[in-house]
C-alpha cells in the first residue's frame, strides 16, 4: 500500500479500528479523510504508511492512539470564536449557583477549556466560582494539555493584553499561569459511549466533533448535551453543525454574530428568533462576526471597528469569472506558473498539501512558531504551484503585521485556484479589518460562489480544517441564515 491508493475494503478495516477504538465513525463524504490521517501518522512515528497500517489493523495499542489522535483531533488556538466566550463569560458571571461549571467536549491540546476559564476570570469570577472541565478521547491530548505549554502558533488570535495577564514565557513557547490551570480539570472521555460527567452544567462548548459523527450518531449526543444543561444553559457548536439541532427544544440567540443555543426556561418567555441577542460581555465587536470566519491567523486589531458587511446593504457585486476581489485579468502572474492556470482550465494539476512534503513541514513550523522557517518551506512549495503554499505565506504575512503583503499572497493562490473559497474567505477577513468594505462584500460573494454544488460536509483545501457547510454558516448574514429555533 502507498499512500494515495488505499482500497475501499482495506479503508473499511481501518474505519472499523477507529469505531472499535473510540466509537467514532466518519461521515461518508469525510471517509476519505482516514488515509491522509494514516500518512501523517505513519510520518510522526517515522515509519513508511504499509508498516504503520499493519501495527493498525493488528490494533497496536500506540498505533491505535497515534491514528486516533491524527484522525480526530483537529487544529486550535487560543479564544478562537471570541465573542462565544465573552457569552459564557457574561452568563457565568450572572449564574446564581455557588459555581458556575462548563464543560469543554474534545477539548484537544487545551487551547479551549484554558481560554474559557480566561474569559471567566477576565470577567471577574474568583476562583472556587466557576469549574472547567477538559475532555478529549486522545490521552495523549489530554496530557499534552495538562502540561499547558504552547507554541506561538497557539496564541495568534490572542490579544495582548490577555497574553501578558494569562501567559508567561517559557524557553521558545508559552506556560499557562498558575491560577487558569487550577481552573481546568483534564479528564479522558469518549462522547459516543460514557454518559456526560456533570449534569445542571451551565454551558458546554462542543465545536468541530460532531462533524466527524453520522447524523444520527450526532444528535444523540447533542440530546446528551441538552440533558446535561441547566435550563437556560449554553451549548456553542461550530456554524456547520448548527444544523444538526433542528428540533431539539433549543433556542436560537444571536451571540454578536455567531450562534449560540439555550435551554429553555420552563415557564419564561422564549426568544428563538435569529434577532435576539445575548448580552455583550465586553472587548469589541470583531470585524466580520467578532472571529466567525477563524480563517485569518492574527490577533483582532483592536485599532479599527470595521462591522461585518450585510448583504442586505451591498450592492450586488460584479459577475467575476472566479478572479478572487478584483475585476478578471487583475492577478499579476505567479512566477513560473503554466500558461492555463487560473482560467478555469480542468486540465492543469496542481498538487495538494498531502502531496507535497515542502508545505507539510512548513506548517509545522509555522504552528511552532518559526516563522522564517515556515516562510522559507512555503515559498519552496509554492514552486511547486501549491495554492495552500501562497495562503500559509498570506497568513505569516498578517502574524507580521504586513496586511498588504497577506492580500497578494491570497491573490496568488486564487490565481492558481480560483474557486478556492477558503482563500476567498480569507480575503473577506483582510478586507474587513483594512475596512475596505467593499472588497471584503466582494469576496464574500465570491466564496458562497465556490461553495455551490458542495456538500455541507465536504471539507475545503485550505491550511485550517474546515467544510463546505461550516464556512457557508459563517458567511451567511445573521439575518438570513435560516437557523431554526425551538419547534
Amino acid at each position: 500500500m502507498s499512500e494515495g491508493v488505499l482500497d475501499d475494503a482495506t479503508l473499511g478495516r481501518v474505519e472499523e479500528v477507529l469505531l472499535s477504538a473510540c466509537g467514532v465513525t466518519l461521515a461518508r463524504s469525510l471517509r476519505r479523510s482516514l488515509e491522509a490521517a494514516l500518512g501523517r501518522a505513519a510520518r510522526s512515528r517515522g515509519l513508511e504508511p504499509e508498516a504503520f497500517l499493519r501495527k493498525l489493523l493488528v490494533r497496536e495499542a500506540a498505533a491505535v492512539e497515534c491514528f486516533i489522535e491524527h484522525a480526530v483531533i483537529g487544529e486550535t488556538y487560543f479564544f478562537r470564536h471570541p465573542e462565544h466566550l465573552r457569552a459564557v463569560a457574561r452568563l457565568g458571571r450572572a449564574h446564581p449557583a455557588p459555581c458556575f461549571q462548563v464543560w469543554s467536549a474534545g477539548c484537544a491540546s487545551g487551547e479551549e477549556p484554558y481560554s474559557i476559564a480566561m474569559a471567566l476570570l477576565a470577567e471577574g469570577l474568583p476562583e472556587g466560582r466557576f469549574r472547567v472541565l477538559a475532555t478529549d478521547v486522545s490521552g495523549r491530548a489530554i496530557e499534552r494539555a495538562q502540561e499547558g505549554v504552547y507554541g506561538p502558533w497557539s496564541l495568534r488570535r490572542i490579544e495582548p493584553e490577555q497574553e501578558k495577564r494569562f501567559l508567561v514565557a517559557n524557553g521558545e513557547g508559552f506556560s499557562v499561569i498558575p491560577q487558569v490551570r487550577r481552573a481546568v480539570e483534564f479528564r479522558r472521555h469518549n462522547l459516543v459511549v460514557d454518559p456526560p460527567p456533570f449534569m445542571g452544567l451551565g454551558a458546554i462548548f462542543c465545536r468541530n466533533v460532531l462533524i466527524y459523527f453520522p447524523t444520527e450518531l450526532a444528535r444523540e449526543v447533542l440530546r446528551r448535551f441538552i440533558d446535561a444543561l441547566a435550563p437556560g444553559g449554553l451549548l456553542f457548536v461550530s456554524p456547520a453543525e448548527v444544523p444538526l439541532t433542528n428540533g431539539l427544544g433549543l433556542e436560537t440567540v444571536d451571540a454578536e454574530g455567531s450562534v449560540a443555543l439555550r435551554v429553555p426556561v420552563p415557564g419564561a418567555a422564549q426568544a428563538v428568533t435569529p434577532e435576539a441577542r445575548l448580552p455583550r460581555v465586553g472587548g469589541r465587536r470583531d470585524a466580520l462576526a467578532a472571529g466567525a470566519l477563524a480563517v485569518s491567523p492574527a490577533p483582532p486589531d483592536t485599532r479599527g471597528g470595521a462591522g461585518r458587511p450585510s448583504a442586505a446593504r451591498a450592492a450586488e457585486p460584479p459577475r467575476l469569472a472566479w478572479a478572487g476581489s478584483a475585476s478578471p485579468g487583475a492577478f499579476p502572474p505567479v512566477a513560473g506558473a503554466p500558461r492555463g492556470v487560473g482560467t478555469g482550465n480542468a486540465n492543469v494539476v496542481v498538487p495538494t498539501p498531502e502531496e507535497d512534503p515542502a508545505l507539510a513541514r512548513a506548517i509545522s513550523a509555522a504552528r511552532s512558531g518559526r516563522f522564517d522557517e515556515a516562510e522559507a518551506l512555503a515559498r519552496q512549495a509554492a514552486k511547486a504551484l501549491v495554492p495552500e503554499a501562497y495562503l500559509l505565506l498570506s497568513m505569516v504575512a498578517d502574524v507580521r503585521g504586513d496586511l498588504n503583503g497577506a492580500v497578494e499572497a491570497v491573490r496568488k493562490a486564487l490565481y492558481l485556484e480560483p474557486r478556492l473559497a477558503l482563500g476567498h474567505a480569507t480575503l473577506v477577513a483582510l478586507y474587513g479589518r483594512m475596512e475596505r468594505r467593499e472588497d471584503a462584500e466582494r469576496a464574500r460573494q465570491n466564496a458562497l460562489r465556490a461553495l455551490d454544488g458542495l456538500d455541507d460536509e465536504h471539507p475545503l483545501r485550505g491550511v485550517e480544517t474546515m467544510t463546505a457547510g461550516g464556512l457557508r454558516q459563517a458567511l451567511a448574514p445573521v439575518e438570513q441564515a435560516g437557523w431554526q429555533g425551538a419547534r
